[in-house]
């Protein structure tokens, strides 16, 4: 596939390599669902590093692909599950999601 971003474009992309590293063979139970088990810790560390992202993009101008608002309009109309079971990790259906917003904010 080839991908032709608007001239002067801005890409960055971020994420977690614990998706790459066998997380469901973990012995400190990284797999199935782990994330909710923290619901109440993740979020209260996770927002401040999106707002820092967000001051990161308008400082140098990049575009950037709010997946956090994205997946929670989405999961308004059809539950988080679909998107992502564990509430971090996407599914295909939330991979497909991300695809096609990026696409549609460098294309």
């Amino acid at each position: 596939m080839t991908i032709t971003l608007r001239s002067g474009s801005v890409v960055m992309f971020t994420g977690d390599s614990i998706t790459d590293c066998g997380r469901l063979d973990s012995d400190e139970g990284l797999g199935s669902g782990y994330p909710l088990r923290i619901a109440g810790e993740w979020r209260a560390d996770l927002d401040p590093k999106i707002q820092v992202v967000r001051r990161l993009a308008r400082e140098y101008g990049a575009q950037l692909l709010a997946a956090d608002g994205m997946f929670a309009e989405l999961a308004a109309t059809t539950g988080p599950e679909h998107w992502a079971v564990d509430g971090v990790h996407p599914t295909p259906a939330g991979h497909a999601a991300l695809a096609a917003a990026w696409l549609r904010l460098v294309a």
